[in-house]
């Protein structure tokens, strides 16, 4: 049932449902068919950053992406900075969406997304989205290809001041690109950290990636990815949890002998713990 507090044309997006495409944007021509102009993006934003919609209802779940499709076709600089909000969601799917969004937009979002990338604050994963959103312009748009991975390789380059997750996403890019000219950056950025390389790859691994080399150059050492410290106390504490079962395995079963509640009682009366003391039986005497 639709939100009192949106109204049309926006509130119509709450009833859409499913898209007819889900991984295209353009699926639906939002600003033919509900006539959204640049008045609407407020509140547009407000829908796709909605927390209080019935999740189970599969009309308004779908709207907060409908919403972003519809901000996506804008195209203006105001619709663009509107979905730069949506970068840090919890939500995934609009993580998921934002990067293709954005490469239907095209080559105006290259220096919104540079400056995005430049800030240095911002978590790794509205880095992750906007790294992303460069590539999926690149790939959509060939002759801004070689700015797109100037960008990656200039956020690149700052990896000293980032974190190793940042520098993982950025490198992740470079490689879906086939970057080969940002090699000696990614290279330094190995080697001067840091780096996630449980997440892009040891940099034996991105050498082949990019085809400059094979695995046959590289010792299994190289190949092999370094863990990251987070993932060594990890480590850490599943072997003391294994340690722990073991030693804890080499205690006394007590589901045998004389211990055992499933042993055969012989129907003798016994003192002790637990029993019941005869009544009115007299102690011999010694």
């Amino acid at each position: 049932m639709p939100i009192p507090a949106y109204q049309d044309p926006v509130a119509q997006l709450l009833t859409l449902g499913y898209p007819e495409d889900l991984n295209s944007p353009e699926a639906i021509d939002y600003l033919q068919n509900f006539g959204f102009t640049e008045a609407h993006i407020p509140e547009l934003s407000r829908l796709a950053a909605e927390e209080d919609l019935n999740w189970d209802d599969e009309g308004e779940g779908y709207s907060p992406m409908h919403a972003c499709r519809a901000l996506g076709q804008l195209k203006t600089e105001k619709a663009i900075q509107a979905l730069l909000a949506f970068f840090d969601s919890e939500y995934d799917f609009l993580r998921e969406e934002l990067p293709t969004i954005l490469g239907k937009i095209g080559p105006t979002c290259i220096p919104i997304l540079s400056g995005y990338l430049a800030e240095g604050e911002r978590p790794w994963l509205g880095i992750s989205t906007a790294a992303s959103g460069l590539t999926k312009i690149a790939q959509l748009n060939p002759d801004y290809r070689q700015e797109c991975i100037d960008e990656l390789t200039t956020a690149l380059a700052r990896h000293k001041e980032q974190a190793a997750e940042t520098n993982a996403s950025l490198v992740v890019e470079l490689i879906n690109l086939k970057a080969t000219g940002a090699v000696s950056v990614i290279e330094r950025a190995y080697k001067e950290g840091p780096m996630d390389e449980m997440f892009c790859g040891s940099w034996a691994r991105v050498q082949i990636a990019l085809g400059l080399a094979t695995e046959a150059d590289f010792s299994p050492e190289e190949l092999q990815h370094q863990e990251p410290e987070w993932m060594e106390q990890i480590r850490r504490l599943a072997n003391m949890t294994t340690e722990l079962a073991r030693e804890q395995s080499k205690l006394p079963d007590f589901s045998k002998g004389a211990l055992s509640q499933n042993r055969k009682k012989s129907g003798k009366k016994t003192t002790g713990f637990g029993a019941v003391k005869p009544k009115n039986k007299k102690r011999k005497k010694k």
